[in-house]
């Protein structure tokens, strides 16, 4: 009988140290699955880094917006998805070296915010940009935004960004 003490102790620990592995290991972040609001912002800075920060617009669009797509841009005119990619291509053609940043993102229900900077060029005063995005199965549906000028004066000595 004296062996099958030994086993019995053998099992135990065995079982014991794999309940305690098991139970303190967490799953490969890449692994976890994220909720609708972590995907919608994740679409959103895709949709961001493709289209303004790489320069692709028509590309983003076609790979993160819907067919029927709403623009709210009043500087776009009828606020279809290819007016918009018209305007973005007009635009990057038209200064010498935009450049777009992204500060900050909040994702609440079907809305992502975004907070951005954009410079027209190198050395350029930045305008700070405001985004909002609604999506609906994965693809943005609809963008708002506000755009606010260079400044001319600094009177708050706390940064836009």
């Amino acid at each position: 009988m004296p062996q099958f003490g030994s086993l019995w102790k053998v099992a135990g620990l065995t079982l014991y140290v794999v309940v305690f592995v098991v139970g303190c290991s967490r799953p490969d972040a890449t692994q976890m699955k994220v909720g609708p609001e972590e995907q919608n912002r994740r679409v959103v800075l895709e949709f961001y880094n493709v289209g303004l920060i790489d320069l692709q617009p028509r590309a983003a669009f076609e790979r993160y917006a819907s067919a029927d797509f709403v623009e709210h841009k009043p500087d776009v005119a009828g606020g279809t998805r290819e007016a918009t990619i018209a305007f973005l291509e007009g635009l990057i053609k038209e200064v010498p070296k935009p450049t777009w940043k992204v500060i900050r993102t909040v994702a609440e229900g079907d809305l992502v915010f975004l907070h951005a900077s954009f410079t027209p060029a190198d050395g350029a005063p930045p305008y700070a940009v405001a985004d909002i995005f609604r999506l609906q199965e994965g693809k943005i549906v609809e963008h708002w935004d506000v755009v606010a000028p260079p400044v001319k004066q600094l009177l708050n000595p706390h940064s836009r960004f």
